[in-house]
Order: C-alpha cells, then structure tokens, then sequence
C-alpha cells in the first residue's frame, strides 16, 4: 500500500513538473505582448523587473540573479543606458563595475508595463483560491531548492546532455 501511494506521489510530482516548461514558454509569450509598443525585449524587460525590485546592482549581480550570462545582461543594460531607462552609477564596492539603477523614465516605463501585466493576471488571479496559490509557491519553491545541486554558474554553464 506504501509502494503504492509513494508511486502515486511521484507520478504525480513527474506531471507536475512536465507542465513547467509549456508554463514558462507561455508566460514568456505573454509578458513579450505586453511589452508592444515599449521597444523593449524581454530581457531588457527582465533587467528592469531586477532593479527595480532590489535597486542598484552591478551587471554580475543581475546576471546572478536571474541566472543568465553577464555577457546578456550586458547587452540589455547597453540598451537601457542608450534609451536612458538605467543610468550608470560608482560601485564604492568594485572600481571597474559601475552599479546600474533605473532613471526615473526607466522606473515610469516598467511601471506602465507592470500595469499591463497586472491586468491581465489579475484575471487569472480572480480564477484561484489565495491558499492554492500559497501552496503552489511553497510546492515551487521546495523544487527549486530539490534541485538546485544542479545550478550552475550562468557565466560558465555546462551543456546539458
């Protein structure tokens, strides 16, 4: 009976987690047809979200945090500096790696598409029950933290086999 319900229990993590990458795939899709019309990418998109969550951070920092490459991410904030939505501030921490922050245009533009795409989830929102969502957040996060043995340095990734 065990052996049984434990088998269960993992077909039914295994489905789970099949459904993660179509899940990301659209929500990647979406977030790309709310940034019409702003010239942005969604990786330039991603760089804002960053900053403007946790303020001020180097190029390597960002890339940490949202475990891509420095080199993309160095590519996005050339970007954003060029349109004046970052601005290049000294690091007291590193000489040679400036701190990037949003300008006060950057911080309008992400909020404008922040309203954009909070209208949209929150038809999504109106559909769950706030206990389903709280048990999928702590159900991803335990996965996160299952598997990230298998993290690695996004500046030096190892193929996948």
């Amino acid at each position: 009976y065990f052996r049984y319900l434990m088998k269960a229990d993992v077909e039914s993590l295994y489905a789970l987690l099949q459904q993660v990458r179509p899940l990301h795939r659209r929500v990647a899709r979406s977030v790309a047809a709310h940034l019409e019309g702003t010239g942005l990418g969604t990786g330039a998109r991603a760089v804002l979200s960053v900053l403007s969550c946790e303020g001020a951070m180097s190029v390597p920092q960002i890339g940490r945090t949202l475990f891509l490459p420095r080199q993309n991410v160095q590519k996005w904030v050339d970007e954003l500096l060029a349109r004046g939505l970052v601005e290049r501030n000294a690091n007291p921490a590193h000489r040679r790696s400036w701190l990037i922050a949003l300008t006060v245009r950057g911080e309008e533009l992400f909020a404008a598409i922040r309203e954009r795409e909070d209208g949209f989830a929150a038809a999504l929102a109106g559909r769950l029950d706030a206990a389903d969502v709280d048990t999928a957040r702590r159900v991803l996060s335990a996965c996160l933290d299952h598997f990230t043995a298998f993290e690695d340095d996004p500046d030096r990734p190892r193929p996948l086999a």
